[in-house]
């Protein structure tokens, strides 16, 4: 594990130590805005989501309504009613893909930032608590009068107590520090890898349904073919038809005349 912060300049109370400190607790705070920022595009992203599938089945209610209007025609009925079965199973895959997704980046990003962070700032608070304590005692110890026995030692005491104290939360703060910046790679990659993983079983999921589907579909598209043959035939003899037709209709009106 890299240590960001040094445990013994630390125990020195050092300006190189207290630089460090600036520089994690500033690094940390850009890292909460970050994860908070990440969750809430997750939220409206899995919101947008969820309307579209709502929209979608919708559609396919409308499909399902056009089989059933077909019904005296089979070809029509029965490839509206595998389509929108079919196109049904991938709302369910994106439903999946939905709930996996919420719980790869929302729950365990949020999760992160309530617990790990939660305790990266107590300690913070603890440390400047003791900070203070410690100043305030450097202080007193400072402006006694050395004539004053009784006082000095009071003082001292509670110096030497305090600097004890300091030591104790300092190091415990120091820990958590590093303990958080080795998490933060783990958890962000951790979650990153689930929520991409969930859409490789998505992709997976809906290239098996349209690898069973592709079948039907290639046949379709060759009844497809032959219907369009069949109906510029079918035109063509309607137009001749019709031709004939007028042709006879104009005959009949020269000869009234």
């Amino acid at each position: 594990m890299k240590m960001t912060v040094d445990f013994e300049e630390c125990l020195k109370d050092s300006p190189r130590f207290r630089a460090a400190l600036e520089e994690v607790e500033g690094d940390v705070a850009e890292l909460e805005l970050k994860l908070d920022k990440l969750v809430k595009l997750c939220i409206a992203m899995i919101d947008t989501g969820k309307a579209f599938c709502v929209a979608n089945k919708q559609f396919m209610n409308g499909i399902r309504d056009l089989a059933q209007y077909s019904s005296n025609d089979t070809v029509v009925e029965t490839s509206l009613t595998k389509f929108s079965d079919s196109l049904q199973e991938m709302i369910n895959f994106h439903t999946i893909l939905f709930d996996q997704t919420q719980r790869s980046i929302k729950a365990q990003l949020q999760n992160f930032v309530k617990e790990d962070l939660r305790k990266f700032k107590d300690a913070k608070k603890q440390f400047e608590k003791v900070s203070e304590e410690k100043e305030n005692a450097l202080v007193k110890n400072a402006q006694v009068q050395r004539n004053k026995q009784h006082e000095v030692e009071e003082a001292t005491n509670i110096l030497t107590a305090t600097r004890k104290c300091f030591r104790h939360i300092a190091l415990d703060y120091v820990l958590q520090i590093n303990v958080l910046q080795s998490k933060r790679r783990s958890e962000i990659l951790k979650s990153m890898l689930s929520f991409m993983y969930a859409h490789l079983a998505f992709f997976h999921q809906g290239y098996d349904l349209f690898s069973e589907l592709g079948p039907y579909m290639k046949d379709l598209g060759a009844q497809l073919d032959r219907l369009v043959v069949d109906a510029a035939k079918e035109k063509r003899e309607m137009e001749q038809k019709h031709s004939t037709i007028q042709q006879k209709v104009l005959e009949g009106r020269t000869k009234g005349d």
